[in-house]
């Protein structure tokens, strides 16, 4: 199974790779390179800051634009004289499979999955010709998006190892991604009901006037969380229980990583309730929406919760929340 968490905003068909041993070089434009020498810059202080992580090398990295990839390995200085490839129309990735260009971000991990990954993206100029809009701006939207896709490589190294137990014990298909779940429960009006009430009850206890408030609150989604799973997670479809809280967990984090640098005064400074607005869009994405309700809940209840999210063993959502409103 191909492990992609993903902000992906053109699906992309991926076939085998065919690179041209007479492939023409070529370079980035500097401007852009120079966006993504600053959003590698973003990315380490959230690291350290936001996330209180150890600084860890990027994964590869193939960025490009209307003409030219280029692949940027964990030791390269991102410079617009970093040699690239005229790619035709076909990026080539790091696991020698190719994709069509277009408008895309992700991160996916590669080798055994636990310690290998690579990202790639489309730089500002694709985003910007495909029409793609914010509220706080494109450059500032793609900031978040870059964050949100370095926040998955560094959690694959218990993903890709429970996704692969899953799909051993369950049988996943290979199409299976974080939206899978609402694909297969969103015309079910009572489960519609029944989430939505569950990630309102979250926003509320995020926005609460005090702890107090903020922990009954919480406290009363975990229930509803729980009977959720219990009562329309059985029988065929008892595999979306730890799916559910897998997507939450990583969908949830990069969320709240690109909220938590929209809103910091080293990131865009940003009013809060306009960057939740923007990230939120809508609430279309569910694992993305209740996610970053739960880890903006977290966040406020459990100033240390970053330690348990990247243990060698972390805690995934439900039981972060759990801590955060019993203090266990």
């Amino acid at each position: 199974m191909k492990f992609v968490l993903s902000m992906i905003l053109a699906l992309v068909a991926i076939d085998s790779a065919d690179p041209s041993s007479a492939a023409q070089r070529c370079t980035l434009s500097k401007v852009y390179a120079a966006w993504a020498s600053r959003a590698i810059a973003s990315w380490r202080v959230a690291e350290s800051e936001l996330l209180k992580l150890r600084r860890n090398p990027l994964p590869v990295m193939v960025l490009f634009d209307s003409e030219c990839t280029v692949t940027v390995s964990p030791t390269d200085h991102l410079t617009s004289r970093l040699p690239g490839v005229v790619h035709q129309g076909k990026i080539v990735l790091p696991d020698g499979q190719t994709l069509p260009f277009g408008t895309v971000s992700f991160a996916a991990p590669f080798g055994d999955g636990s310690k290998h990954a690579f990202f790639v993206m489309s730089l500002p100029s694709v985003w910007r010709a495909a029409g793609v809009e914010s509220g706080l701006g494109l450059e500032s939207l793609m900031d978040g998006v870059f964050l949100h896709e370095l926040m998955h490589a560094r959690q694959f190294y218990f993903a890709s190892a429970e996704l692969s137990r899953l799909t051993s014990r369950y049988g996943l298909p290979d199409d299976l991604n974080d939206n899978s779940l609402q694909d297969r429960f969103e015309m079910n009006a009572a489960y519609v009901a029944a989430y939505k009430a569950e990630r309102d009850l979250l926003f509320v206890a995020a926005a609460a006037q005090n702890i107090s408030e903020a922990r009954a609150n919480a406290r009363a989604a975990l229930v509803m969380m729980r009977a959720r799973h219990a009562h329309f997670f059985t029988g065929v479809n008892e595999q979306w229980v730890p799916l559910d809280r897998l997507f939450l967990t990583m969908e949830g984090l990069g969320q709240w990583l690109a909220y938590a640098h929209a809103t910091s005064p080293r990131g865009g400074n940003i009013a809060p309730s306009r960057a939740l607005a923007e990230i939120r869009r809508g609430g279309r994405y569910w694992s993305q929406d209740e996610g970053l309700a739960l880890f903006l809940v977290i966040d406020r209840l459990s100033p240390d919760w970053q330690k348990h999210a990247f243990a060698k063993a972390p805690l995934m959502v439900d039981a972060l929340l759990e801590k955060a409103v019993t203090g266990r």
